[in-house]
């Protein structure tokens, strides 16, 4: 963790796999672990082998701010909300949700966005609104603020649940027929439909709204007050709306 112990545990990790004996930065920086899911594009995704997306870039900036090193540590979305709340990492991404049952677990930072549940249908579909889940199959996200969504619509609805690990295979059912519909965060929709080019739409209002924090392990309050800082700053300097026009976030 954000700790001298950490410290020379992760810097010894680094020495064995990456088989470098020597900073060549001439850096003392401490590591920042930090969990992410890499099937959330525009937010965070792999690309040629690389990390890529709008936290994964707020990330590095934060961690500059704070003469910190980012170390990330791959995990599905459900894994990585496990891994903030038992300490496995520093502090997590994935476009997170703050909600008070959250809160009980982690700590956030201050939000730097917001999103909301969307619909999202073959763009062949003749459905509109919310009926578009009755008696059809939906796929969501595990433990996402979707799934909660979905699990309270059930008491006045008839449509059946298919939980996924992996947001892409949720998107590749929808497309390939296997399920009817999926329940998404309307970045992830609007990324599906502009940037991606998939025959899908969003039906439906804006169901909810859901404000975007970093989770950040909640036995390192002082980790959380730092992040908060550097996140002010970029709230008032510009870096963060730069960041946030380039990935075409709101």
């Amino acid at each position: 963790m954000f700790n001298p112990k950490f410290l020379i545990i992760s810097t010894i990790f680094l020495i064995v796999f990456s088989g470098c004996t020597e900073d060549n930065t001439g850096a003392n920086n401490q590591v920042l672990t930090v969990g992410v899911c890499t099937d959330l594009a525009p937010t965070s995704y792999i690309e040629d082998g690389e990390f890529k997306g709008f936290e994964v870039e707020l990330i590095y900036e934060i961690s500059k701010r704070l003469d910190l090193q980012p170390e990330f540590v791959v995990y599905s979305f459900s894994e990585l909300l496990d891994a903030v709340s038992e300490g496995e990492v520093d502090c997590g991404i994935g476009y997170i949700g703050k909600t008070p049952e959250r809160q009980l677990k982690m700590d956030f930072s201050r939000p730097y966005g917001y999103t909301y549940s969307t619909i999202l249908v073959r763009s062949d579909s003749n459905c509109v609104g919310i009926k578009c889940l009755e008696n059809k199959s939906v796929g969501v996200l595990k433990d996402s603020i979707e799934e909660y969504w979905l699990e309270s619509l059930l008491k006045s609805m008839d449509f059946k649940i298919i939980i996924y690990e992996n947001q892409n295979d949720i998107n590749n059912d929808l497309l390939s027929g296997k399920i009817d519909s999926e329940v998404t965060d309307h970045i992830t929709s609007l990324y599906l439909i502009q940037d991606y080019d998939t025959e899908l739409k969003i039906v439906g209002d804006k169901f909810d709204i859901i404000y975007v924090a970093i989770a950040i392990d909640n036995t390192n309050p002082e980790l959380k007050k730092s992040i908060d800082v550097a996140l002010l700053e970029m709230e008032n300097d510009g870096t963060l709306v730069k960041l946030k026009e380039k990935w075409n976030i709101d």
